[in-house]
């Protein structure tokens, strides 16, 4: 069970079955046209809750010995508007509430609130902090869509941090407020809307400082782990070859006759006679000398045949991204896959058949396979271009070894549910920030809403228009039947015309007689 109960499996709604009337008789145009009527009511029906659901129902768990509240369809949350084709990872998306009554604001990863976000209010008094989330109270304030989950976590403990700073140092941030009462004050300290937009300002602020001053240190980390690279591999491949080249090998080169001086020198430190500090520093300065030249004997054949084996294997995987017109593949397969969610996204509105949406669903499975795939080639074609894979950093010393955190970015967007809110902070905002307005009612005003008097008369409209349809239809199915009926008479007509049709047919099924 996840902590959030927004994060559910929900059961996709059924799509509206075809008009099947099968059972119904020619003759009975009365249970025909309620047959209709059924159709044009289940089709008239919204494809989702027009509802913006911010809070969870705690009847969506399931406790022991209780069967829990099975929802027809999912929820309409701020995910389905700002993120509908559910790309975006947790932590890349800060939803911010705010509370009709009081303008609190809570900070939350996921798009509907639970009990526990209730945590980050406050006491301050009575009637201050509430037991329980109230869905009728709470509504979207803005949504913030970040670049990478790492950036938008970040930003959501600074913002979680700024706003404990105006609700608990209140009296060196505003030191008037000493001078109100206690209901007042408490009050002004619930409403954080202002400062929730100054924050925002002040955080992105922030990261737009701290994106060049990653940035500047990814290229400072990537230029010493290349030129220790180039010159360890360089070093690596130069031993490699000579020790190749080499027709007879000497002494140095033979990590037998090296584990053997090894042995002998330490013999020799262990001896009495040479215990002196001078013979002693000769014979460890000898004895480390051999131990590193063993371990350059041993380590350079076998990175330099790890590289090989690497370039091989990505060689292999890059087969596809290196033939011809793969780049035109994997731009088709892109829009092969956004054209076939789009049609699965529009059945629910346009009625079709389980085997269309299966069939589908089945081809958008393959098509992500494929894109898999060819995406997975792509990147071992870079890899094996650039010499740049795990192989080629794991000679890197313990320093460079760790990489620095992908820097930020400022492709940020922010969806205000009232635009006028960011003016809270005029004039602070980084210029790379795009501001937009959140549909909250878009979908609401997408659907006609009809009175009683005026919904009874489309359906009959419509009923008509679908029953008129059907006897032309029918009309058309017998005039094209009495045609080829026509068509068959005469044909049969003309072959019995002439000597051939007065003699006799031979009976293929006739036992033959001599």
């Amino acid at each position: 069970m996840p902590r959030n109960l927004g994060r559910l499996r929900f059961r996709v709604p059924k799509p509206v079955r075809p008009l099947n009337l099968v059972r119904v008789q020619p003759n009975n145009r009365q249970a025909l046209e309620q047959e209709v009527t059924n159709h044009v009511v289940e089709l008239s029906k919204p494809t989702a809750t027009l509802n913006l659901s911010t809070v969870t129902d705690p009847k969506w768990k399931k406790h022991p010995g209780n069967r829990g509240k099975k929802l027809r369809r999912k929820p309409h949350t701020l995910r389905d508007i700002v993120d509908p084709q559910g790309r975006k990872k947790h932590g890349e998306v800060i939803y911010v509430f705010r509370s009709t009554k009081t303008n609190q604001v809570i900070y939350s990863l996921s798009e509907m609130l639970d009990n526990y976000h209730l945590d980050q209010l406050p006491f301050m008094g009575k009637h201050s902090k509430p037991p329980a989330l109230r869905p009728d109270e709470w509504v979207p304030h803005c949504v913030a869509l970040f670049p990478s989950a790492a950036q938008g976590q970040q930003a959501f403990r600074a913002l979680r941090e700024y706003r404990k700073l105006h609700e608990y140092h209140w009296a060196q941030t505003n030191p008037e407020y000493r001078l109100l009462s206690p209901a007042t004050r408490m009050k002004k300290l619930m409403d954080q809307v202002a400062n929730t937009s100054a924050d925002l300002a002040a955080v992105l602020t922030l990261q737009e400082r701290r994106t060049r001053s990653m940035h500047a240190q990814s290229r400072t980390y990537e230029r010493k782990a290349t030129e220790f690279m180039d010159k360890k591999w360089s070093e690596i491949n130069e031993l490699v070859n000579t020790m190749a080249s080499r027709t007879e090998k000497p002494p140095a080169d033979d990590p037998k006759w090296l584990e053997h001086q090894i042995t002998s020198l330490t013999a020799q430190l262990a001896k009495k006679h040479n215990q002196n500090e001078e013979s002693q520093r000769r014979l460890t300065k000898a004895k480390r000398s051999h131990e590193s030249r063993l371990k350059k004997i041993r380590f350079a054949p076998r990175k330099a045949q790890q590289f090989k084996d690497m370039q091989e294997q990505l060689a292999k995987k890059a087969t596809l991204a290196n033939a011809e017109g793969a780049e035109e593949k994997l731009q088709k397969l892109k829009d092969d896959i956004e054209m076939v969610e789009s049609e699965l996204a529009g059945s629910a509105a346009t009625p079709r058949s389980e085997a269309d949406i299966n069939f589908n669903r089945d081809t958008l499975r393959t098509y992500k396979q494929e894109l898999a795939i060819l995406n997975a080639s792509f990147a071992a074609k870079q890899q094996h271009d650039s010499r740049d894979h795990y192989v080629a950093r794991s000679i890197l010393p313990p320093e460079l070894r760790k990489q620095p955190p992908v820097p930020f970015t400022m492709d940020i967007e922010i969806k205000w549910a009232d635009l006028q809110d960011a003016l809270w902070a005029d004039g602070k905002w980084p210029a790379a920030v795009q501001q937009d307005v959140l549909p909250v009612k878009e979908l609401r005003q997408s659907v006609t809403f009809l009175s009683q008097e005026e919904y009874e008369q489309t359906v009959n409209d419509e009923v008509v228009s679908i029953i008129d349809g059907m006897e032309k239809e029918a009309v058309r199915q017998a005039e094209e039947a009495a045609e080829a009926e026509w068509a068959e008479a005469k044909r049969l007509e003309e072959e019995n015309k002439g000597i051939f049709g007065l003699l006799g047919r031979m009976n293929p099924f006739r036992r033959a007689e001599t």
